[in-house]
């Protein structure tokens, strides 16, 4: 079954452009053939993420994909790769569509065979022909992880429970009774999917009384009901990558909800919240820092302690200081995906609240020579 372009990015279906456009270039960046060669796999991923961005990133092209979505059945229309034939141009202009007319992106009969798999082909004007049993990708399990600024800096390990749906060990996975007869559905006459007619086309949907199966138990499974699944809590070890930020996505293949008849498992999405620090601020690879000086070191110069990511610095403070002025350190920002980025240090002069009579006998001196 083919993939969301939206599960491919990492993006909700509600995206901004710009936030599609952001999750393509950071994607593409990591997985681009010239950081990663000889990776097959980033090859293959690269070309995914570059299919999906060339869909959601034309507005026309969007609207044409989620209105076909929408009608239920797609977790991905088309073959991310081959997409630059996406064109629903007949789409709605009364009755001449054709699912044939794939407009270079193959028949249409080809791309819903690439979203159902061999259950639900399409002939002329979108008329089902005989099918088999649906199988369906199960869907994705979502969660959130908070972790520590100098977790997300560093990268660690977390490990987490997840409660996901597993095949009930009691029935096999079949949903009956163990020793409990089997009939065909009545609904569906045995096939899992029922035909939907919208407009000029129909399309297949899994059958809402066996629930895709094609065949329904004289005597449900007393441990899942006939769902042949039940819940099951599991423990999950998560690599956090160093550098990763706010809003960062991690994906899990495989841990989502399990799919049906056959069908992929649903991935688990993790989307990371990155704890505040009380001394950095991060933007991107680069690191914000305040300090405070005295009055005596603004004008005269001076070294004073500063602290990076790594270790602590003393910095030189030139004579003549103001107060806002901000000094980049190079190169002791955060080291991640390619040039490590700079810290910068923002200067501010510490006004004293409470004197000695000294200090207030000197300053009184100091200001009547200015």
């Amino acid at each position: 079954m083919a993939k969301d372009f939206y599960d491919i990015l990492g993006v909700p279906e509600n995206s901004s452009k710009e936030e599609i456009k952001k999750a393509f270039r950071r994607l593409a960046k990591k997985y681009h053939p010239d950081r990663n060669q000889g990776d097959k796999s980033a090859e293959s991923r690269f070309k995914e993420i570059s299919g999906a961005y060339e869909v959601l990133g034309d507005d026309e092209k969007r609207r044409q994909y989620d209105m076909m979505r929408k009608y239920g059945a797609f977790s991905g229309a088309g073959a991310p790769g081959n997409s630059s034939g996406f064109d629903f141009s007949q789409f709605g202009n009364g009755g001449n569509f054709r699912f044939e007319d794939g407009g270079g992106f193959g028949s249409f009969a080809d791309i819903f065979s690439s979203i159902f798999g061999d259950e639900a082909p399409f002939g002329p004007r979108g008329r089902s022909r005989q099918a088999r049993k649906m199988s369906r990708r199960g869907s994705d399990l979502r969660l959130n992880l908070y972790i520590g600024f100098k977790e997300a800096i560093s990268g660690t390990s977390k490990t987490i429970a997840i409660t996901r749906p597993e095949k009930c060990s009691a029935c096999s996975g079949t949903g009956a009774e163990p020793g409990s007869t089997q009939n065909i559905c009545p609904q569906c006459q045995g096939r899992g999917t029922v035909s939907i007619s919208q407009g000029a086309f129909a399309v297949s949907r899994p059958c809402p009384r066996c629930l895709g199966k094609g065949i329904l138990s004289e005597k449900a499974c007393g441990v899942c009901g006939g769902s042949g699944q039940v819940r099951e809590k599991k423990k999950v070890k998560v690599k956090i990558p160093a550098g990763i930020d706010s809003g960062g996505q991690i994906r899990l293949r495989g841990l989502g909800n399990p799919g049906q008849n056959g069908g992929t498992d649903g991935d688990l999405l993790i989307t990371v919240t990155v704890e505040k620090h009380q001394q950095f601020d991060r933007k991107g690879n680069d690191i914000y820092t305040k300090i405070y000086i005295s009055y005596p070191v603004a004008v005269l110069g001076g070294k004073v302690p500063v602290k990076t990511l790594t270790k602590d610095i003393m910095l030189t403070i030139p004579a003549g200081t103001k107060s806002g002025t901000q000094m980049r350190l190079k190169g002791m920002g955060l080291a991640a995906e390619g040039a490590p980025g700079d810290q910068y240090v923002e200067i501010h002069i510490e006004v004293l609240k409470e004197l000695t009579p000294r200090q207030k006998e000197l300053l009184e001196e100091l200001g009547k020579t200015l």
